[in-house]
């Protein structure tokens, strides 16, 4: 389905999309709005702020939105505002604002030390996931999710966030127990891009404050800052006149707000009130060049920014000028696609907007990824299309589209106004809070964005490059690897000189208006089982096709779906295997039919569709997803997909080239080769596991892709599909029947081949040398064969979970040597099974060793002790929290329903309480002895040069 986010636009960008309004008695005010609207009187008013919030400020000047929205149910989400970032630091500050925002989790006046975050895990919060926080140039905000079906929790969460406000205690001893993990934190980014990001920010900042606050800070601050420092910080800065709180939830609005009135009304501003400055970016009228080379870098790339003052989104005006410039970068993404996809394209790939950009300013902002070798044609012909923009403008039919896939993603998001989760709420209502970005609510933006399309022409639309794309405060930066000679500011200066007058463009006209020539002879159904306890129904078609159907309830207009067969790529040869690992991209890339991609595109115009064609190791399949009036076409496509795949050359070469670009550098970048290594490692090196070697592409073969792809899908009699969400079987019946049970068929049963891609045996180190940072990556694993059964898969996820809550407490709060650490396990059934318990993290190259030996350390204590009864609380409240969540999500049905199909297994419902009691320190024990076997223990590490 289109999205219109991903095209740039205002700060708020179509927040509409995820904002909902309640029906009772709130339309009739919305409809007020709208007809004063309506009348022509109010395009410079403010939009009004959606009925549905309650906003207060509290004597203090602590302002709060509460909203009552029960989705999730039993459910709300909190977030503290502040207006408060890392631009405010003084030059002995930098890096403390983040530094204090994770001084928030290690002691508060009512949660000393680490008590906060223990009692809350034991809640069901889980830290990281829920539990989080962030620091940006002009905000600090907290987040925290809790139940409210409790309300002792209920009540702490606000004592909590009254806490984060003005009650953090930042103790001597915990602010230099931190300074590893923020330290460690920083390390993580150490890289290529962040090598790029330290020469090109400062450019693009034009020198002003926010070129040298970068939230993390300086190495310097953070090793020997004094503790009165950060405490003066937060001394000055949280105060009430800069924070809000946000509540959206499952909660009762009165209450609340007594809770909030009680809770907040005490907080101080200081006796001298600093005054919140509002740093900007001088647009001093001047153009900037830059080059930049780094070892890594695999595309050349360049980028342009044109800044502009910045629009606010306060009035009915602005969310016009916004709605244009999201159109404008929906119809240029369209048009550079369109080129890329060409055959000989003069760049890999390029893409420009109109939108935010950061503080004061907005921008245009472009960039194109260049071909090796072809820099100044890649370049030249962005400029040309940008000049064909200026020149031409839009067409009508461009314009018609945009505004029709524009509409569609808005009629889509209005039909599911009543199932949208808080947290879409709470996150709009920061930005009213902050940058005062109008929030009046779905039902009044709707209608809103239905006029503006409706009287938006080519000439309006057409002013936004005259306006936008101009030739001062412009900003061009080309990034390189270091090879090969870049250009001079001359020579780049030369190439984006327009050259006169350029042709306009010229939209094909649709050669469809359908997807099918005719219909398919459909098919019947065989048999149908009805499953009442588990509101299924399994359907086998006449072909041999399975059919699982859950409708639900939990949107109103979304049905997502997947296909499998057992198979993939374990029966093709191993001649063959490279070709055939890129068939399904190869018919995605293709269109389909007698379709171009580009074609295919246009005739889906306005239609919610997603189908994805795949081939995997051991099957071969479909995902999809649609509204309900689409459902029918999507199914059309599938039909295709199935009958008739596409195989376009050129969509074929230009694959190969990007990949054949990926490999350019890449012996040069750490994180590349490290997980190159991994892969090779743990795949035993077997070819099929590792990365294709460079001198395979031009062996590669389109002919032998696309007949793989039809051999994989040319008999669905083996295949099993499953639909959930918002339909009646009823009405779906007759459309799977027609075209799901049209599918060709030989009732041929396959199995995928067990090729014995297993894990190596015994014990393997790995070390690679590779890169200049100070950083080291390490990964730890141990795995095997063994007889796959649900219990023992729940008791390895247990054991996971409970590995990382030990290690973080370790690793990173007792020891100060991480940013973050992980362990996972992967479980399979088909074709034999195995198991690969994983620990990974980053720090150090000094504290490699050591670090491991922690781990092993703790592994050793589950296998002599079992787990704490206190980390296995903490597990199974996650879980649970989770699992009532994902338990109203339609994906999650997909994948469980899918899983229990692909592995051969009965479906039950999901029941977390019976599962949960088999969890037990000494079940974990058991597991952890049983299964972290040392005989086959692998470790590969990154390393840097310099060690």
């Amino acid at each position: 389905m289109y999205s219109p986010a991903k095209y740039g636009g205002c700060r708020n960008l179509l927040k509409s999309m995820c904002v909902m309004i309640n029906f009772c008695g709130r339309i009739a005010a919305a409809a007020i709005a709208m007809s004063v609207f309506f009348n022509g009187t109010a395009s410079a008013q403010d939009v009004p702020l959606d009925a549905a919030v309650k906003v207060g400020k509290l004597p203090n000047g602590f302002t709060y939105y509460i909203r009552k929205n029960s989705v999730p149910e039993k459910r709300a989400v909190m977030y503290l505002v502040n207006k408060v970032g890392s631009v405010l630091e003084t030059d002995a500050q930098q890096g403390l604002a983040h530094f204090l925002e994770h001084m928030a989790f290690n002691g508060t006046t009512h949660f000393p030390k680490n008590e906060l975050v223990d009692y809350l895990q034991k809640a069901g919060v889980r830290f990281g996931a829920d539990l989080n926080a962030s620091t940006s140039f002009d905000e600090t905000i907290y987040q925290l999710p809790v139940g409210t079906e409790d309300k002792t929790l209920f009540r702490n969460a606000l004592q909590i966030l009254r806490d984060w406000a003005q009650g953090i205690t930042l103790e001597g001893e915990e602010i230099d127990k931190e300074r590893g993990v923020i330290l460690e934190e920083k390390r993580q980014r150490l890289g290529s891009s962040q090598r790029i990001q330290n020469k090109v920010f400062p450019v693009l900042m034009n020198g002003s404050r926010y070129a040298f606050r970068m939230p993390i800070g300086t190495e310097e601050v953070l090793k020997n800052f004094k503790h009165e420092e950060i405490r003066k910080f937060y001394e000055d800065w949280y105060r009430p006149d800069l924070q809000a709180l946000i509540v959206v939830g499952d909660i009762n609005v009165s209450a609340t707000e007594k809770a909030i009135i009680s809770l907040f009304s005490n907080l101080k501003n200081p006796a001298q009130l600093k005054k919140r400055e509002e740093f900007t970016i001088p647009l001093n009228g001047k153009n900037q060049f830059l080059t930049v080379t780094d070892p890594e870098v695999s595309a050349a790339r360049m980028e342009i920014t044109i800044k502009h003052p910045a629009m606010e989104m306060k009035t009915v005006a602005d969310f016009r000028e916004s709605t244009k410039r999201m159109l404008f970068g929906m119809m240029m993404a369209n048009r550079l696609s369109e080129i890329a996809q060409q055959q000989d394209a003069p760049f890999l790939s390029a893409s420009c907007s109109i939108g935010e950009m950061i503080a004061n300013l907005h921008a245009f902002t472009g960039k194109v990824i260049l071909k090796p070798g072809l820099m100044g044609k890649g370049i030249k012909a962005y400029r040309t299309e940008l000049e064909r923009l200026k020149q031409h403008g839009f067409t009508a039919a461009e314009l018609k589209r945009a505004g029709i896939n524009f509409m569609s993603s808005m009629e889509h998001t209005y039909k599911e106004r009543e199932k949208i989760p808080s947290e879409n709420f709470v996150r709009e209502y920061t930005q009213h809070f902050l940058h005062q970005v109008g929030a009046p609510g779905i039902v009044y933006e709707y209608e809103l964005y239905k006029k503006f399309i409706s009287e938006l022409g080519t000439t309006e639309m057409n002013q936004l490059a005259q306006k936008y794309i101009t030739d001062t405060n412009r900003d061009i930066v080309i990034i390189a690897d270091e090879k090969h000679p870049l250009p001079t500011e001359v020579t780049v200066m030369q190439w984006l000189q327009p050259t006169g007058t350029v042709a306009a463009y010229e939209d094909k006209k649709a050669t469809r208006t359908s997807l099918l020539d005719q219909a398919p002879q459909p098919g019947t159904t065989a048999s149908e089982n009805i499953r009442k306890e588990a509101g299924l129904t399994e359907l086998v078609l006449s072909n041999g096709v399975k059919v699982i159907l859950k409708p639900t309830e939990f949107k109103k207009d979304e049905i997502v779906f997947n296909a499998f067969s057992p198979g993939g790529l374990s029966l093709v040869s191993d001649a063959d295997f490279y070709s055939a690992r890129m068939a399904s991209s190869l018919v995605t890339a293709s269109g389909v039919s007698d379709m171009t991609l580009q074609e295919l595109r246009n005739l889906l115009t306005g239609k919610s569709i997603s189908v994805s064609p795949f081939i995997d190791e051991n099957m071969e399949g479909i995902s999809g997803a649609a509204s309900r009036e689409d459902l029918e076409t999507a199914l059309q496509l599938v039909y295709l997909y199935f009958t008739k795949p596409r195989k376009d050359p050129v969509a074929f070469n230009n694959l190969v080239e990007q990949v054949r670009v990926s490999y350019s550098n890449a012996d040069q970048s750490p994180g590349t080769a490290f997980r190159d290594t991994l892969s090779a490692v743990l795949g035993d090196y077997h070819f099929r596991k590792m990365k294709m070697p460079p001198e395979k592409l031009d062996a590669l073969d389109a002919d032998k892709a696309i007949q793989i792809y039809k051999e994989r899908f040319a008999d669905a009699g083996d295949f099993t599909f499953t639909f959930v969400g918002s339909f009646d079987v009823a009405v779906i019946k007759p459309l799977l029947e027609k075209y799901l049970g049209a599918l060709p068929s030989t009732h041929l049963q396959e199995r995928a081949k067990d090729l014995h891609l297993n894990y190596p045996q015994g014990r393997i180190s790995r070390k690679v040398v590779k890169g200049k940072e100070p950083q080291s990556v390490v990964m730890l694993a141990f795995g095997g064969a063994f007889e796959y059964d649900k219990a023992t898969a729940d008791q390895m996820k247990a054991l996971a979970s409970v590995l990382t809550i030990r290690l973080i407490e370790r690793l990173r709060e007792q020891e100060g040597g991480v940013y973050n650490v992980r362990a996972s396990v992967n479980v399979r059934k088909m074709p034999a099974g195995e198991y690969t318990f994983l620990v990974n993290f980053i720090c150090d190259p000094r504290n490699v060793e050591p670090l491991i030996l922690s781990v092993n350390s703790e592994i050793m204590k589950l296998k002599m002790e079992g787990a704490d009864e206190e980390d296995i609380t903490k597990y199974k409240a996650g879980e649970k929290s989770g699992l009532d969540r994902v338990l109203k999500e339609n994906a999650f049905w997909l994948n469980y329903l899918s899983s229990k199909a692909m592995n051969g297994e009965e479906p039950e419902m999901p029941e977390i309480k019976n599962r949960m009691k088999l969890i037990t320190p000494q079940s974990l024990q058991q597991t952890a002895v049983k299964f972290f076997n040392n005989a086959n223990y692998i470790r590969v590490i990154l390393v840097p040069e310099t060690n």
